[in-house]
């Protein structure tokens, strides 16, 4: 579940994770983030917005066409959401993403093993999340103090 157990908002989500909401309503849409949203939904929003956009080479995709979440993606964004709750989590654990699995180390012996056993040739991708993780609280902070501007209120120029 949670590690605080506060709830955020699906705009919170995705400020939080840094990125436009347009990623959390499409998230959410898709099933990647489900609401009550929580923190470990931010992790997730974040590697499901990397995930998204990966084209493996020698695979064709166009870009207008609507892309249902495959295996693989499902597998990081779900990695990255139980990152965010595992002790073993530091801010070097690092998720691998390869075009038919995922692997989630931390220590530079897990990190030696899936060089040696998996990568050896094949396009991957490592994504933060450990550093991610770590930077949770300042940015949940940021998001439960960010201040709203009144609707009355004009930009001055």
């Amino acid at each position: 579940m949670s590690m605080t157990g506060a709830q955020l908002s699906t705009s919170a989500v995705a400020t939080a994770a840094g990125l436009s909401e347009s990623w959390a309503w499409k998230a959410r849409d898709q099933g990647v983030i489900n609401e009550p949203h929580f923190e470990e939904d931010v992790v997730a929003l974040r590697v499901y917005a990397f995930v998204s956009q990966i084209v493996w080479p020698g695979t064709r995709r166009p870009r207008s066409a609507r892309q249902a979440l495959e295996l693989w993606q499902a597998s990081a964004v779900e990695a990255a959401r139980q990152a965010v709750s595992d002790e073993n989590t530091t801010s070097e654990t690092a998720l691998w993403v390869l075009e038919d699995s995922v692997r989630l180390v931390t220590t530079p012996a897990e990190r030696a093993a899936v060089d040696l056993q998996y990568l050896g040739g094949r396009v991957a991708f490592r994504i933060p999340v450990g550093l991610w993780v770590t930077e949770l609280p300042e940015a949940l902070e940021n998001v439960r103090t960010r201040r709203r501007r009144s609707v009355g209120a004009r930009a001055t120029s």
